[in-house]
């Protein structure tokens, strides 16, 4: 197909990529306290029940205690021994992570699953169907609670990286949307340990190089292009 150019006094405008990342807070404390809401405002402990294993999830109110995922059930229960203890039940999760899913294929074609409670939908050109993206945005947070009564907390920019880091900054129940021009200034105040991927051992690493925010890391090309690819869709 041979494509036309574009007539005398008209300009063409580039789209816009939008990326909404969800991530459900707590997640499987929260399928509990779905299912039996005198849960809530509690400190609740998903694994690890009886000491042995790992901690799979932990409310905020737990977490207050210093408890957090995949601490040992022992550690848990020293650091909060008032918590709720539950077993897990990885069945129910599947099954209200299909229903989050769920509700997030009505906004798009395009849905990544990053893992069972977190996933990335690509809003870009669906404006015409939904609205602007950050309409869809706080529309999708509000069914998946009013639905299923899961909270979550999401990002939405233009690219999935800087999409994600939004959704982790605006835990718990938080929505944070990073304008086009606008993730670099964004980004660059907070720390470089919340850039997807970085773990601890390359952490150590780049601190050790005085790199402390995203914003020193904005100062090494090389490694910037290398941790923080915003240009990738």
């Amino acid at each position: 197909m041979r494509l036309r150019p574009p007539a005398p006094g008209y300009t063409i405008i580039p789209s816009v990529s939008w990326y909404l990342h969800i991530d459900m807070d707590a997640f499987f404390v929260s399928v509990e306290r779905a299912l039996d809401p005198s849960l809530r405002g509690k400190p609740v402990i998903v694994g690890g029940r009886r000491g042995y294993g790992v901690v799979t999830s932990a409310s905020y109110e737990a977490r207050e205690y210093g408890v957090h995922a995949a601490m040992p059930g022992f550690k848990a229960r020293q650091l909060c021994p008032h918590a709720i203890f539950l077993p897990n039940r990885h069945g129910i999760y599947s099954e209200y992570s299909r229903r989050v899913f769920a509700i997030l294929d009505r906004f798009s074609p395009a849905v990544h699953c990053v893992s069972i409670d977190e996933g990335i939908v690509d809003l870009t050109g669906t404006e015409r169907l939904f609205g602007p993206p950050l309409k869809t945005a706080d529309l999708t947070v509000r069914q998946i609670e009013g639905e299923l009564g899961l909270p979550s907390s999401a990002g939405l920019s233009t690219s999935r990286v800087t999409a994600k880091v939004a959704a982790t900054v605006a835990k718990p129940r938080g929505l944070i949307y990073v304008p086009a021009g606008a993730e670099t200034d964004f980004l660059a105040p907070l720390a470089v340990a919340l850039i997807p991927g970085v773990g601890s051992k390359t952490h150590r690493s780049l601190v050790q190089e005085s790199i402390d925010t995203i914003g020193d890391l904005f100062k090494h090309p090389d490694l910037a292009a290398r941790f923080l690819d915003l240009t990738e869709s």
